[in-house]
């Protein structure tokens, strides 16, 4: 146990790094975009030398750190914001006990919660040699309380490992912090993180990696890979805590991938947070109708063919291009007011068998080019889907506006052009690119699943095992985590599941014991409070979704299977819902007869969905 487990941190390092001026500054920053982070690592010297001297000094005094008066301040105002002061800190070894009386007085002040140091084979870092380290450390050592935490951070690189003498460094040390810097290694995050474990997985201490959260040479960091390098360290190596360098560095793009607390939640910023999320004004512009228009790029008859849709308006397709675009679509909104609006694109039934549709965006507020969003058609059905919430500014002609071509790069495919939708989103100051509208039942027909009344499963469904009763599995007592789901007449084998809501799929395939295929969704922040959801559907089959897909509410992703036989004279569907992340890192959870971790974790899906039915504009 390590005073980070469970806790996401940010780095710190000089007043010069970055563009706040106050520490109340940087405390706004992180409660308004990632208040996910609990704490703070903070920079407070080198060698003999406090950071706020070194070199030009700090020009920001009330970052500056020059001595114990300034750590005071800064543990001060990050605990009054519930944000902890940890202190790190780059040893050099040219004079041992000097620098250890350096940080002794930083460390001795109350509230520094723990010591990072910062020991590297390059300019400006170690120079000591081996000969240094222990008297360093032992002087260090005995000017400390005996459990108070020390970290060493380090370069993973295998080539590094043994220029900095590790097995001096252990006997006083408690946890590793590698400098996970997958695209400055030009590596991927999978990779650079199984270098991390293969370098450091046996040197016998807790390891908390610091995932790259800067640019770097080459431009290759990405929020795609700075969540992937998230989900790894946590899923798949366990890792207790984490870290980002560097405050300063990460902006509005990636601060997302960093507000996710350990548990999976991913809290709402307090500039974020809805007072009351709800959607606002509606335009639908469809085929023909005003503000629709089409035609070719070379002035050729115009060949798009017509059909009715299920929903009884004119629908338009054409066989896909490979190679170039042959016809244009253009959808274009006349917005009635400036602000954030939810675009969505309607899917037929017929004629939507590409999988890259090419929606592209215009007017964005402060985007000069168009944005691009591309839909895989075949997955969905007579559905809206959600291509994003943009800000707009009204009094610009092109706000809002979305085109669409016959370009897919597919051969024998079809691309429906059918209608659009801007939702205004009012009661958040800053949504989030996805939200969910609500939830509907998995099972049942469409006009079963989206209906209101007062039950949320179908009349012609039961749920033979509901949340937290108790019951035999496989001969065990246990305590159910959500609903069993059957259809009361005819076979329940081989009927359809449907997602709950909008978001993306983390787990899909066969799982041990008694489950069978199992998918797991992270759902969208819900329009009306920004909750994020997991619902888990169990022993079903034909899955039609991977990791990764993104899901519309109502979208097929599988049908009710019988668990590879084991529930063949009982088939039915296991679904659940979890408002932690506990299903993102452990997509067979079964928490037995603990009740405590049942209340925690899990949600009675019944009365969760009965509570958040699709918002209505």
């Amino acid at each position: 146990m390590t005073v980070y487990n469970g806790k996401v941190a940010v780095w710190y390092v000089h007043g010069r790094t970055v563009a706040e001026d106050t520490i109340d500054q940087i405390i706004s920053v992180l409660k308004e975009f990632a208040p996910a982070v609990e704490a703070v690592w903070v920079k407070i010297g080198e060698a003999d030398e406090w950071m706020g001297n070194i070199g030009r000094g700090d020009p920001k005094p009330d970052l500056a750190i020059r001595g114990v008066a300034d750590i005071d301040r800064w543990v001060a105002k990050l605990a009054a914001a519930d944000l902890e002061f940890h202190a790190w800190y780059i040893p050099k070894g040219i004079n041992p006990i000097a620098e250890a009386d350096l940080a002794i007085q930083a460390c001795s002040r109350p509230g520094v919660r723990s010591l990072i140091l910062d020991v590297e084979p390059f300019t400006g870092y170690w120079v000591g040699g081996r000969a240094n380290v222990r008297p360093f450390m032992t002087r260090l050592r005995a000017g400390l309380p005996a459990d108070f935490h020390i970290g060493m951070s380090v370069d993973p690189r295998p080539w590094h490992y043994n220029s900095i003498f590790p097995q001096e460094w252990r006997p006083y040390i408690n946890s590793i912090h590698p400098q996970t810097y997958w695209a400055d290694f030009n590596q991927t995050p999978d990779a650079a993180l199984q270098m991390v474990y293969n370098t450091w997985g046996n040197y016998g201490l807790p390891i908390i990696p610091v995932l790259q959260g800067y640019q770097g040479s080459g431009n290759r960091l990405t929020r795609a890979d700075m969540d992937r390098a998230r989900v790894v360290a946590t899923v798949t190596y366990k890792a207790p805590g984490l870290s980002w360098f560097r405050f300063g560095t990460l902006n509005r793009t990636w601060y997302p991938a960093v507000n996710v607390k350990m548990t999976g939640e991913v809290p709402i910023g307090i500039g974020d947070r809805p007072t009351d999320g709800r959607y606002g004004a509606e335009i639908i512009v469809k085929p023909n109708e005003i503000g629709y228009a089409e035609g070719t790029y070379d002035g050729s008859p115009n060949p798009l063919q017509s059909f009715q849709n299920e929903e009884g308006w004119t629908s338009r397709y054409i066989a896909t291009n490979n190679a170039y675009s042959r016809v244009w679509v253009r959808w274009a909104p006349r917005l009635p007011a400036s602000g954030w609006y939810e675009i969505a694109a309607y899917v037929p039934s017929q004629h939507g068998s590409t999988r890259n549709a090419r929606y592209k965006i215009n007017g964005i507020l402060g985007q000069q080019a168009d944005f691009e969003v591309r839909v895989s058609q075949i997955a969905v059905d007579s559905l809206w889907v959600s291509l994003g919430v943009y800000q707009f500014d009204a009094s610009n002609p092109n706000a809002g506006v979305v085109f669409l071509n016959d370009l897919t790069g597919e051969r024998g495919r079809e691309i429906a052009f059918d209608a659009i939708r801007w939702r205004q989103v009012l009661g958040w100051n800053r949504p989030p690119r996805y939200l969910a509208d609500g939830f509907d039942s998995p099972v049942g027909l469409p006009q079963e699943r989206q209906a209101r009344g007062g039950s949320t499963w179908p009349e012609t469904w039961l749920s033979t095992n509901p949340y937290k009763s108790r019951y035999a599995l496989l001969g065990k007592p246990t305590i159910h985590t959500g609903d069993d789901l059957i259809l009361q007449r005819g076979s329940t084998l081989g009927q359809p599941v449907h997602a709950v809501a909008s978001g993306v799929v983390t787990h899909a395939g066969r799982l041990a014991g008694s489950w069978g295929d199992v998918i797991v969704i992270q759902h969208d922040p819900l329009i009306s409070n920004g909750q994020v959801v997991y619902s888990r559907y169990g022993h079903v089959g034909e899955l039609l979704v991977r990791a990764g897909d993104r899901v519309v509410r109502g979208q097929r992703i599988a049908v009710i299977s019988d668990a590879y036989g084991l529930f063949r004279s009982a088939p039915h569907l296991h679904f659940d819902i979890s408002p932690t992340r506990i299903l993102e890192n452990s997509p067979g959870d079964w928490p037995g007869l603990d009740m405590t971790r049942i209340e925690r974790d899990y949600a009675d899906p019944r009365l969760f969905i009965y509570g958040n039915r699709p918002a209505k504009p």
